[in-house]
């Protein structure tokens, strides 16, 4: 990229970070004008992907760009992003260093709520587009867009219709990419080694309200078994009995790729298979490291009483499990009133979502993932790995056995914190090579067998 490029990719940034394209969980506060207002800043920014590509709009504000490629017989690919961002919460409003809808330069980094998530993937991906399209680029297959505009409260409008539409197409896809993994630093104590993580799967994300029950009156005369209490025994409970760790196929070679970086550490991981039971203990020490190997259980809201004086007869908390795959939902369910089976509860589902299928890391699309990736950070370890989190990519699981979750931003572990968080912010030269990742990903596809 010539310096022109790198200040005007940046400015496009800054820019799309000003659109205030916040997901709310009720939708009567979402503001249409701003996702209408953000499409229009795409169609006058990328002018020549809107005159040489075919865009259809989904459900008003997903936009799917179509260009059509040299032969038919190829199996197309589809690259993934979303243009909603969580809200910023207002008492921390303050608390940040540049106006979080403001798309301000501070010191190389560009500031903004979905600078890391996910503004600047829609944007790498466009940049991209526009530069070769401006060359002349033709590929040998056809090439897919799409940009979800509900992500960060579940896709349902966005990437759900979108894979909607292309399966009445009769659309299967060669590769579908979407946000997931990056090139970590210092995030796996004792590796030094950039690990570039290539998401092949995701864990499913599931809400269940649990409610306990007791005897109303004043506060006074408080009666032993309140539903706080019997609440609290339920948590206690859950809290100190997890569900049994796992080890699945992506988190088996990840800890296989991880080994030769870990000295006599790597033992452990290069003979997993046997050493397993005793790692796992060790890895329930660590948040990140346990969310891989078991079904995780976090509660997020509680809700008891209506006055400070008050027993209250209900109090429910709400538990957001993570299902890991090979367990399922039902799993979960019975572990819960097995765990609580003397206690009188009541369990409502909310959220019912499995875990993801799991992508083969040995196909030609991972390898063209990988491949490009070093082009970019020539000193990474690539590998597969389980995404603890959600993306809108499972909603396209009927569409290709090849669906991986990859953003090629060298990422550090405070880079990671500031996602949904305060002080969100990407560097410049981070958003440049992710648009280079998709420069040279595309160009792939000109010449691929």
């Amino acid at each position: 990229m010539t310096a022109a490029d790198r200040s005007r990719a940046a400015a496009h940034l800054s820019k799309a970070l000003t659109y205030r394209t916040i997901s709310f969980s009720e939708e009567d506060l979402a503001d249409d004008s701003a996702f209408e207002a953000f499409l229009s800043f795409l169609e006058r920014t990328y002018p020549t992907v809107y005159e040489r590509m075919n865009v259809t709009l989904i459900n008003k504000y997903s936009p799917v760009y179509h260009l059509k490629g040299r032969q038919k017989g190829k199996l197309p690919v589809l690259l993934l992003g979303h243009y909603d961002v969580v809200p910023v919460e207002e008492n921390t409003m303050t608390d940040w260093k540049r106006d979080p809808f403001g798309g301000e330069v501070h010191e190389s980094h560009i500031y903004g709520r979905g600078a890391m998530d996910d503004k600047n993937q829609v944007i790498s991906i466009m940049e991209s587009l526009e530069t070769l399209l401006h060359e002349g680029y033709e590929p040998d297959r056809d090439i897919f867009v799409a940009f979800g505009f509900d992500e960060e409260v579940g896709g349902e409008q966005g990437a759900k219709a979108i894979a909607k539409y292309f399966e009445e197409k009769g659309l299967r896809f060669h590769l579908v990419l979407d946000e997931g993994g990056a090139v970590v630093l210092d995030t796996v104590e004792g590796v030094k080694t950039p690990l570039g993580l290539i998401g092949v799967a995701e864990k499913g994300s599931s809400m269940i309200r649990i409610t306990a029950y007791g005897d109303g009156g004043h506060s006074s005369m408080p009666k032993k078994g309140s539903s706080v209490e019997v609440l609290s025994q339920a948590v206690l409970n859950l809290m100190r009995n997890p569900m049994k760790p796992r080890l699945t196929p992506p988190v088996r070679e990840l800890f296989h790729g991880m080994a030769p970086f870990l000295g006599a550490k790597g033992i452990l991981l290069r003979h997993v298979d046997w050493t397993f039971p005793v790692l796992a203990r060790i890895l329930s020490s660590s948040s990140v490291m346990n969310s891989m190997v078991r079904t995780t259980m976090a509660m997020t809201m509680a809700k008891a009483g209506s006055a400070m004086n008050v027993m209250p007869q209900e109090a429910s908390v709400y538990v957001n499990v993570r299902i890991l795959p090979g367990d399922t939902f039902e799993d979960v369910l019975l572990h819960m009133k097995t765990v609580n089976k003397d206690l009188d509860l009541s369990y409502e589902v909310l959220v019912r979502e499995e875990a993801s299928l799991i992508s083969p890391h040995e196909s030609e699309a991972f390898k063209a993932v990988e491949r490009n990736a070093l082009k970019v950070h020539p000193d990474a370890k690539v590998l597969p790995y389980l995404m603890a989190g959600g993306s809108d990519a499972r909603k396209y699981e009927k569409l290709s056995d090849h669906i991986l979750r990859f953003s090629c931003v060298r990422m550090t572990s405070a880079d990671l914190d500031s996602i949904h968080a305060t002080n969100e912010r990407i560097h410049v030269d981070q958003l440049f090579g992710m648009i280079r990742f998709y420069v040279e990903l595309l160009r792939d596809y000109e010449t691929s067998e």
